[in-house]
């Protein structure tokens, strides 16, 4: 082999390992990103899974703890998201939690309480969605279809 390909060869190797180190660093920041994204889901979809079948299964006061437990679980996450995407996913997670506590109140007969949750619903659901109007059994509605759409999975 003359040194001339053994330059090109040399150059050549080097070449491509700085590359593949450029694109491989770019593709795992990316991959993090996603990893990240879907730390911020898994918690709450857990949390929110569990606060359900309390809801359907156990007392009111069984129900009440374990959507405050949801609820602070949110308030962590939140302190910690990094972008948009992890914030409007909690945004919908904290809507689910409070409609959830408007859905235990109510069963449980305290109506000043669920008021106080509902509201609370409405002004997370509202936080992005300014000009749209949900009235309370909309909300209602649509966290029992998602608990039901959840519970056939």
């Amino acid at each position: 082999m003359t040194r001339a390909i053994k330059i090109t060869f040399s150059l050549a190797a080097v070449i491509g390992f700085g590359v593949g180190a450029v694109f491989g660093c770019y593709r795992a920041a990316e991959s993090s990103g996603y990893m990240q994204s879907e730390e911020v889901m898994s918690i709450p979809s857990v949390a929110s899974n569990f606060a359900s079948q309390q809801f359907q299964h156990a007392d009111s006061a069984h129900a009440r703890q374990a959507v405050l437990l949801e609820i602070k679980l949110l308030d962590q996450l939140q302190r910690a998201a990094r972008d948009s995407s992890s914030e409007s996913q909690l945004e919908l997670a904290y809507t689910s939690a409070y409609t959830r506590l408007a859905m235990i109140e109510e069963s449980a007969g305290q109506t000043e309480a669920e008021r106080r949750a509902m509201d609370e619903a409405k002004v997370q659901f509202n936080r992005n969605r300014p000009n749209r109007e949900v009235t309370d059994e909309q909300m209602k509605n649509a966290l029992k279809e998602w608990d039901a759409a959840s519970d056939r999975l």
